[in-house]
């Protein structure tokens, strides 16, 4: 594979809720104990787990799951789960793409991680990206649960989420591994996965591998459990899509999701709670729907870049943006174009008036002469985003192009260094004053980087994230309803977040066309006499097939798909119906 993966990459949920255990805890999704999944297990039993399945191809989700009557776990997993001779195990079948993969993504990377046992709840000590040394993956690994069932022969089961991430890419791949363990020892480990967010390929992998697990005390247990305890006590409030039409008689949930194919999950966020469909995969529902990751693509240009740069002009002012790039990215002195008069602000609208055509994303989808989607070290990507003529006055003509939100990241990451100091990283930055605050996702906490000191190098900034349902649901109630306070501080510059999300009339931001327009990293597209009035909606893109929408009326639509499908009208219209777009509604 090359790094061209860069730009790639259900049952309705109340038949999740029902059918595999995911029950309303108050008004979290939490998971259920009495599944009632099936009465007995018919696949991957203990002795099964013990001796190697003789299934060929992935099996039903619902076998990573309770069978009815399943009671809390007999014993107690904390320590080490390692897997033994990975890279000699796995079956990989194309689905959708080009076959002709490396024989070593059939296998999983080298996993030795420690967990630890709250109740039922499994751990990974480890959130976030993880690197490792497999030539083509990395990990996030996610939140299982343990259980015991009556045909155990007294051993307790565990099934844990986890997620594939293509190596120097954005690229996410979900599965599921389960085990059978009790205080000394596992069985063997079968795992799978067959769910993905990404363009070029759809894939399944599976396989079973030995295991052994390693007891002993893991540092800082007590805490591991308390910061989990709080991550699931600020989950944002959450009820299957169909309830919809019962909190609000009339309302049809069909609108939401419709039009979007290869769809992961979807979300319509409403009155402070979110709506939640989708997390299908191809053996059914998904059951760890709060743990499936989906890549971010551009989306990341909004909900990083840019609200690192709304954070700083409130924190150190508001001339912030007016800064020029070629003060803070010595680079550009080597750039053919002309970057003198060129800002922060410009370079986030991309409107740099550097670019080869303005035809529409033709110099971003240069994919096989542009070597910023090849190369992987700093140096060489910068000098390849700087390589561009100059076309056009600074502010005047947009063209798209991600290289230049990677320009912008590092003008935001010196100016950061030049104000607190050469430690400074702007993406740690942007996790400790907004998104730890906001209770994100822990796999929301890293980012793609750079491949200089081990993948951690600069951050990319127009791509790289991974989300759940829950950290899409924060972003947009912060941005559309909170208005970029927390707690009642106002944490984003209220000027440029105006602007962003058309509130400022006369911001338009630069124009793409017709009624769309792109200002500070969200795009605007106006809809001036559809409901009765006159209404901009603001959104985040992914080039996969994401959105997040943010309607005027402050509600909120999002999804992530990889079918490169990009609507929402249907869901905005339902909305009106729910919440009146224009004020006299």
């Amino acid at each position: 594979m090359k790094k061209w993966w860069i730009r790639a990459g259900m049952v309705a949920l109340a038949l999740v809720l029902a059918g595999c255990g995911i029950r309303i805890a108050g008004d979290q999704i939490g998971t259920g104990r009495d599944l009632g999944v099936a009465a007995s297990r018919t696949l991957l039993t203990a002795e099964e787990l013990a001796t190697g399945p003789g299934a060929g191809e992935p099996v039903d989700n619902a076998a990573f799951l309770p069978v009815m009557g399943a009671e809390a776990p007999a014993h107690t997993f904390e320590g080490r789960l390692e897997l033994i001779g990975e890279e000699t195990v796995g079956e990989l079948r194309v689905v959708r793409g080009d076959p002709d993969v490396e024989p070593t993504v059939s296998h999983l990377p080298d996993f030795d991680f420690e967990y630890v046992q709250d109740g039922d709840d499994l751990i990974p000590v480890r959130r976030g990206m993880i690197i490792t040394e497999h030539p083509n993956w990395n990990y996030l690994l996610e939140p299982g649960r343990a259980w015991s069932e009556p045909g155990d022969g007294g051993w307790s089961r565990a099934s844990l989420p986890f997620s594939l991430v293509w190596k120097g890419s954005n690229a996410v791949f979900n599965g599921l591994m389960t085990f059978v363990f009790n205080d000394a020892e596992v069985s063997g480990v079968w795992y799978q996965v067959t769910q993905e967010t990404t363009v070029s390929l759809g894939a399944d992998l599976w396989g079973w591998v030995e295991a052994e697990y390693h007891p002993g005390g893991v540092t800082d247990a007590a805490e591991i459990r308390r910061a989990f305890a709080d991550e699931v006590a600020h989950r944002f409030p959450s009820r299957p899509i169909g309830d919809l039409a019962e909190v609000y008689p009339g309302a049809d949930p069909q609108a939401f999701g419709v039009g979007v194919s290869n769809m992961t999950w979807y979300g319509f966020v409403v009155d402070g709670v979110q709506y939640l469909g989708g997390c299908e995969t191809r053996t059914g529902p998904y059951p760890y729907c709060e743990s499936m990751r989906a890549a971010s693509y551009s989306t990341a240009k909004s909900a990083f870049v840019s609200l690192a740069l709304m954070r700083l002009a409130q924190k150190y002012g508001s001339e912030v943006p007016l800064l020029l790039i070629k003060d803070y990215v010595p680079e550009a002195s080597a750039s053919p174009g002309d970057w003198s008069e060129v800002t922060f602000d410009n370079t986030l609208d991309m409107a740099t008036g550097n670019f080869r055509t303005a035809e529409y994303m033709v110099d971003e989808e240069s994919w096989d002469t542009d070597p910023f989607w090849s190369e992987e070290y700093y140096d060489e990507i910068i000098a390849a985003a700087f390589d561009w003529p100059h076309s056009a006055p600074p502010g005047t003509q947009w063209v798209y192009r991600t290289s230049d939100t990677f320009i912008v990241t590092g003008a935001l990451a010196n100016f950061l260094k030049s104000v607190e100091g050469p430690d400074a990283d702007i993406f740690e930055f942007t996790v400790e004053e907004i998104y730890q605050p906001i209770n994100l996702s822990p796999g929301a906490q890293t980012v793609l980087r750079t491949r200089d000191d081990n993948w951690q190098g600069r951050p990319y900034g127009g791509l790289g994230m991974w989300w759940v349902p829950d950290d899409l649901a924060k972003i947009s109630t912060f941005l559309n309803v909170d208005a970029g306070r927390i707690d009642g501080v106002q944490v984003l510059e209220p000027g440029i977040l105006a602007a962003a999300l058309q509130r400022d009339p006369a911001d338009r931001g630069v124009q793409v066309s017709g009624n769309r327009r792109y200002n500070n990293a969200f795009w605007g597209a106006r809809y001036p006499s559809d409901f009765g009035c006159d209404i901009w909606v603001p959104h985040m893109l992914g080039y996969s097939g994401i959105v997040v929408a943010l309607f005027p009326n402050g509600t909120s639509y999002y999804y992530a798909s990889d079918g490169q499908d990009f609507t929402w009208e249907a869901a905005l219209r339902e909305s009106d119906g729910i919440v009146p777009l224009c004020p006299d509604g």
